[in-house]
């Protein structure tokens, strides 16, 4: 049986998310138009994009220099090349998603109508939480497929958790801001509520953004510890603890259960009795043991 790779959202969402609540203001816009041989004013919001977004190459290229920069690597390893292979890997599974490209290129578009802030995070929301079944699926794959403990895998079980609780935090807000901005009646009143909608999701995107790096940083070592040559560091046959530098493995996955209890803090001052109930330790153990049960005792892919 193969259970085939499937990237989670977070791993190249964190600049998407940013870009697509942040990096943008709003705009009014008065036309000129034509009816019934009479013309007349028309005035519309809209947002336009701060700045530019970077390329998605260039964005993974970035964080991956950023990631090997952080870590330590074998000396048997390029650092160069190590970036520019999990890069190509980023890359070739993004061109194959196409619902995710579409969606990056809506982000990229100067002109969004409607209600878009909203219909963006519930996008992302939604596409967690179809998955997320998935995700589970392959942290069990990844344990069958080497010696290190249960308990190292349900903290990334956990991770996806306490990220989709986050999303759904974003989502909560954006939709209590956005509804106020389109009810203002002035377009000082409009700029304020997203200006405030910003500020207030902002530390939650910083939260994120952290959350996410600490998990690529150590799911990046293990990988690359665990390979001999370029070719397997983005799928090796197996996981042996034994392999990886022991001192390195520990600060790593200190920083990374760190920053899971940061933001699990951070999240109780918006929603404790939903973060309590979706994050359980327990459930994800029992959670990830029940598929286990379901997977044949033959090879899989990572």
């Amino acid at each position: 049986m193969t259970i085939a790779t499937v990237a989670p959202l977070s791993d190249y969402s964190g600049s998407a998310l940013r870009f697509g609540l942040i990096h943008i203001r709003p705009i009014q816009v008065v036309e000129t138009v034509k009816k019934s041989g009479i013309k007349f004013q028309r005035t519309s919001r809209r947002f336009e994009s701060i700045k530019s977004p970077k390329s998605y190459e260039e964005l993974v290229n970035l964080q991956n220099e950023t990631i090997f920069s952080t870590i330590q690597v074998p000396d048997w390893f390029d650092v160069n090349k190590l970036v520019d292979v999990f890069s190509q890997d980023n890359i070739s599974r993004y061109e194959q998603d196409e619902e995710l490209k579409e969606m990056v290129e809506n982000v990229k578009n100067t002109e969004r109508k409607g209600r878009p802030l909203l219909n963006f995070i519930q996008f992302m929301r939604k596409r967690f939480e179809t998955r997320k079944d998935h995700y589970v699926e392959i942290e069990a794959n990844r344990f069958l497929r080497s010696n290190f403990p249960l308990s190292f895998y349900t903290k990334f079980v956990v991770y996806d958790k306490t990220y989709y609780s986050l999303l759904k935090v974003l989502e909560d807000i954006v939709r209590l801001y956005e509804f106020q901005a389109s009810s203002a009646r002035s377009f000082i009143m409009y700029e304020k509520k997203i200006n405030e909608l910003k500020r207030k999701i902002s530390p939650i995107l910083d939260n994120l953004d952290q959350c996410v790096f600490s998990c690529s940083c150590l799911k990046r070592f293990t990988m690359v510890w665990n390979s001999r040559e370029y070719i397997e560091v983005t799928n090796p046959e197996f996981l042996d603890v034994e392999k990886v530098d022991k001192m390195e493995f520990q600060r790593l996955s200190g920083i990374f259960n760190s920053k899971i209890r940061e933001v699990r803090g951070f999240l109780l001052h918006y929603n404790p009795d939903f973060l309590f109930k979706e994050i359980d330790s327990q459930d994800n153990t029992t959670k990830m043991f029940g598929k286990l049960l379901m997977f044949p005792s033959s090879s899989f892919k990572i």
